[in-house]
């Protein structure tokens, strides 16, 4: 990468307040942090319910304490502030706060924001300059507007995703929960993003709205778009019948998965029968091109399957090399970590007080290469601090 020695984060001078809990929208607010903006987390005195799941003993100079990795990735270097937004002081402290901000960011549903009297339409008739960013699962509007929706029902279930990750005959099973909800973060991110540039030849802020339906819809637009036009969205076909069987799922014989990446058939059928001793193929008419392998793909897969499993697939991996075959292992979790393609990438971060690492964001700027992070903040660590910033511990306010 170019050389910039001391660049300072991008966002550095933006200011966040983060009204949200769970997953979305202070996964939103974490990206905006590890960017360098200055985000303050909006707790209830009891605090983000996320901090009390998927905790883990983690023993610091101070006695231990409880450490959950999950919360830490999406709420790490932000300072906590602990209000009740019903009592006066607390909503006093929230009010200096959004006078001060430039982007309020928020995943509370529109039914509980409206009773708060912080709809979007109220808050920016007084603050005009901010940035008001809601993350929701539907929406402001529709008769699904307040419907609950984690990412298990908005992102995956309700728009499509689940049906075309299903194999034929197979119950559709609950994938990782938190993917879709870090996807929407990244769509909030660059729409509070499209808004504070506006903001700078307008002067005025913007509402900027992500939802976890329209991620889920926005991913798979391909087959939507289709079956909205008219057409049929290609069926979901189980592996040993995929209509692209050099773009599909193979096992080595040492019983590792891994995927092939020949998405054009004629330009890498070659290469993947050269690289598994089966080039005398090419002289089956079954076999010879793209569309003859589509059209007999079954059998072409099985004879693939047949041959895989003569090796291992680090034997696999020196022949694919050979003869550039495009193709990637199916990884574990921990495999994943250890890649040292991903530490290559910049992909990790360490907590600066010794808590274990975390994926750093994922897009990377020349000159902020950073190597540790501040972990996520205590429950309410900084009010104090923030109310003598505010000036509110003023005998005149």
């Amino acid at each position: 990468m170019p050389e910039q020695p001391d660049a300072p984060a991008p966002l550095r001078g933006v200011r966040v307040v983060e009204l949200a809990h769970w997953a979305a929208g202070p996964a939103a607010g974490g990206v905006l942090a590890d960017w360098g903006a200055d985000v303050v987390k909006v707790e209830p005195p009891e605090g983000d319910p996320m901090r009390h799941l998927f905790g883990r003993p983690t023993g610091t100079d101070d006695g231990p304490v409880r450490h959950a990795p999950s919360f830490s990735a999406m709420n790490r270097a932000k300072r906590s502030v602990a209000v009740d937004l019903a009592a006066a002081d607390g909503r006093a402290l929230f009010e200096a706060l959004l006078e001060r901000a430039d982007v309020f960011l928020t995943n509370v549903r529109p039914a509980a924001l409206e009773r708060l009297g912080l709809a979007p339409d109220a808050v920016r008739r007084r603050f005009g300059r901010l940035v008001y960013c809601s993350v929701s699962a539907y929406g402001w509007e529709g008769p699904a507007r307040d419907d609950a929706g984690y990412d298990l029902a908005g992102f995956f279930a309700r728009s499509g995703v689940l049906h075309q990750l299903t194999p034929p005959g197979a119950s559709p099973s609950p994938y990782m929960n938190g993917m879709g909800d870090l996807f929407t973060a990244m769509s909030a991110v660059a729409g509070i993003l499209a808004a504070l540039q506006e903001r700078h030849r307008t002067g005025r802020g913007r509402f900027v709205e992500a939802t976890l339906l329209r991620t889920g819809l926005w991913s798979m637009a391909g087959e939507l778009s289709l079956a909205a036009s008219g057409g049929n969205p290609r069926p979901v076909a189980d592996r040993t019948d995929s209509a692209t069987p050099l773009f599909n799922v193979y096992r080595a014989g040492d019983d590792r998965w891994f995927v092939l990446v020949g998405v054009e058939a004629d330009r890498h059928l070659t290469a993947v029968l050269r690289a598994l001793d089966l080039a005398h193929l090419l002289e089956d008419e079954r076999f010879n091109s793209g569309a003859a392998v589509r059209r007999h793909r079954q059998a072409f897969i099985a004879v693939l399957d047949e041959r895989l499993a003569t090796r291992s697939l680090a034997e696999w991996a020196e022949r694919f090399a050979a003869e550039d075959v495009w193709w990637a292992p199916v990884q574990t979790p921990a495999e994943a970590a250890a890649d040292p393609q991903g530490e290559a990438a910049g992909a990790w971060v360490d907590y600066d007080n010794g808590a274990g690492r975390a994926v750093d964001a994922p897009i990377r700027f020349d000159g902020h290469d950073r190597r540790t992070t501040a972990d996520a903040p205590q429950l309410g660590a900084h009010t104090a601090e923030l109310r003598r910033e505010l000036g509110l511990d003023r005998e005149d306010r």
